[in-house]
């Protein structure tokens, strides 16, 4: 499936501790509060934090993914693991390929080994909660990432906050096709965070009576919605049959994203949240029907999560929130340039083979990045 991608990409811009008390230094602001000063600052979170401290001698973390199969995933375990070693830590890290039964496996073996932090990225905290539960009473500090919700015996889950970054990229897609027509929608079943992402759609969905969702369960990556969508075009050859494609995150739309495009149905409009790279490559793709992605400050998720371990291991609990929240933004082609830089740096254009001098021609840059982040009352 990976290959499949990277020769879709190729071929088209288009598609594209032990407690120590020892050695602490900083303040002791939460990672709350320290994403939330961030985005204050209209700046993706980035650097380390204060109030972390060096780790006890041999402190072993392990972080176990349940899948890393794009960008986000890729980015909260490097974060994290760059996280934790700067702290003094040793980590292992394990992927489970998209199967939840290896990750609780995979999680029972990391608290078997004797680790000191233990780390799940994505995940259903129901699933993972007598493992949690089983690492905290033996001792081990847990923290979770993109979870959704934190899982009983973790400190915090740490993520975007899905449900707004699903109001975002929703009503970008239901604007762009004037709030009616047939939308189809691109998720994969039993994964928490998409299948939040949906709910919280569907809800919006029912406000506008012209619009017609049809479901496609899909797989993760790219291949299944290239060959669901070409099937679904097939359907329905008729323009104005479909008015747009609500995706749950960007490289599982991706497919569908080519299938249109292939197509020439450039009057479909397609949506979906991260910000990897390959959404600013279909952002501005010729005759690319992808309008928007909601962007997300991913890197700070994996290190804010290690952090809170960190920070427990030090004695700093109590001020570690049950729900860290990172700020996320709007992409569209009009803001693109920022939103994209915000998220990636510069060299963005440069490793995703587009070319900033055309785009900004092309699309005028006059839309503001307006940088999101729950606003919660002070405990």
């Amino acid at each position: 499936m990976r290959s499949l991608h990277r020769k879709l990409l190729t071929g088209s811009l288009a598609f594209v501790t032990v407690v120590a008390l020892a050695a602490c230094t900083g303040s002791s602001g939460t990672p709350a509060a320290s994403s939330a000063t961030r985005a204050a600052s209209g700046a993706a979170a980035s650097g380390s934090a204060g109030g972390t401290c060096t780790l006890p001698a041999g402190f072993k973390a392990g972080i176990a993914i349940r899948e890393m199969v794009n960008d986000v995933d890729r980015d909260v375990v490097n974060s994290a693991k760059a996280t934790f070693e700067a702290a003094g830590a040793t980590v292992t890290v394990t992927d489970a390929g998209s199967d939840a039964l290896k990750q609780n496996d995979n999680i029972d073996s990391l608290i078997n080994s004797g680790v000191n932090g233990l780390l799940p990225v994505l995940g259903d905290a129901q699933q993972v909660s007598a493992l949690t539960k089983k690492a905290t009473a033996s001792g081990i500090k847990v923290a979770t990432a993109l979870f959704g919700v934190a899982p009983e015996g973790a400190l915090t889950d740490v993520g975007y906050d899905d449900p707004l970054a699903s109001s975002l990229m929703t009503r970008a897609l239901f604007s762009s096709v004037g709030y009616k027509g047939d939308i189809y929608v691109f998720w994969v079943p039993g994964a928490p965070i998409l299948e939040t992402r949906k709910r919280v759609m569907e809800a919006i969905a029912k406000d506008y009576p012209q619009i017609k969702l049809h479901e496609v369960p899909t797989e993760h990556g790219a291949a299944k919605s290239l060959s669901q969508m070409t099937d679904i075009l097939t359907a329905n050859p008729q323009k104005g049959s479909i008015a747009g494609v609500w995706g749950a995150y960007d490289l599982l739309v991706s497919g569908a994203n080519e299938a249109i495009k292939r197509a020439g149905r450039d009057e479909i409009k397609v949506t979906s949240i991260d910000g990897d790279k390959v959404a600013f490559q279909m952002l501005y793709g010729a005759k690319s029907p992808f309008v928007a992605t909601v962007v997300g400050d991913v890197k700070s998720i994996g290190r804010l999560a290690a952090e809170a371990i960190i920070k427990a291991t030090c004695g700093q609990e109590a001020g570690i929130a049950i729900a860290t929240f990172t700020p996320l933004w709007v992409a569209t082609r009009n803001n693109g340039i920022e939103a994209g830089e915000k998220r990636w740096g510069a060299d963005l254009w440069t490793s995703s083979g587009l070319d900033k001098a055309a785009i900004v021609q092309q699309y005028p840059q006059d839309q503001p990045v307006i940088v999101s982040l729950p606003t919660l009352p002070k405990q």
